[in-house]
């Protein structure tokens, strides 16, 4: 397994990972905001970059933060916590295109790859995702062996479900163990990063509050920040912190460390 840009498609995740944008022209839509105002949503070089926090304030818990709720989303966990659907039977709703409603995943070089049967084994990087909606609330759920992810941020804020496994993930200045049934809430500007190591791997249902239609969000990563110096102080932060948590190099260096682990799933 070679390691690539494991999180922006999600997302996710994932952790990193994030779904596929589903109709560009979403994008120049009127949408209305706090103040009862319709506008327009921006495009992603529209947006600019700003200086992240280096991690959420919070962590993972028992319960939903209210900043989760969603009324799609907990209906969602219902039917997967009553054991009604799986990662294969759960289904996206009508705001995801048909083109958009199988499983993605990446190649060695980020490429985003449609497979033919939803099999994370089938997966180059060991990770898949599922879109279930993109208005007017983009969801999306992920299942991810062993693999690193790579730190980045949004400005839109997100939320994780847990629904199989555990993973670490960067939470109030360290990376915290989050356990089947963990809900995590990350601010918007936030940077998030969840490596997976358990051999019995990791998924979740992630989704943006308030925010819809993932072809108008602008991810940013270590390369998207270069000379923004307070930007690569904090991504320089996480660094420190996935070492003494993981004992991992920066991302794009463990390749033999997620192999081994792996190779342990198998």
């Amino acid at each position: 397994m070679k390691q690539t840009l494991i999180g922006l498609t999600l997302v996710n995740a994932v952790l990193v990972a994030a779904p596929v944008a589903a109709n560009s022209d979403h994008s120049a839509e009127k949408m209305m905001n706090e103040h009862g105002h319709f506008v327009t949503a921006q495009r992603p070089f529209q947006q600019g970059t700003h200086i992240p926090f280096v991690t959420s304030p919070f962590s993972p818990s028992k319960t939903m933060p209210e900043q989760c709720r969603n009324p799609k989303v907990e209906a969602y966990i219902k039917a997967w916590e009553a054991g009604e659907v799986n990662f294969d039977t759960i289904a996206a709703d009508d705001s995801v295109p048909a083109k958009n409603r199988g499983c993605f995943t990446l190649d060695d070089a980020g490429n985003v790859l449609t497979l033919e049967r939803c099999d994370v084994t089938a997966s180059p990087v060991g990770y898949i995702w599922k879109n279930l909606s993109d208005w007017p609330t983009t969801i999306g759920i992920t299942n991810g062996l062993p693999s690193d992810h790579n730190p980045h941020y949004h400005g839109q804020p997100e939320c994780y479900y847990a629904v199989s496994g555990r993973a670490r993930t960067l939470a109030e200045g360290e990376y915290k163990w989050m356990e089947t049934g963990d809900y995590f809430y990350i601010p918007g500007q936030t940077i998030h990063n969840t490596p997976i190591e358990d051999p019995a791997g990791f998924g979740v249902i992630y989704w943006y509050p308030e925010n819809g239609h993932f072809d108008g969000f602008k991810y940013y990563w270590r390369n998207d920040v270069k000379y923004l110096r307070p930007a690569e102080a904090a991504f320089d932060e996480v660094d420190v912190m996935r070492k003494a948590a993981m004992g991992l190099k920066p991302y794009g260096d463990n390749q033999e460390y997620f192999d081994k682990k792996l190779s342990e799933a198998k």
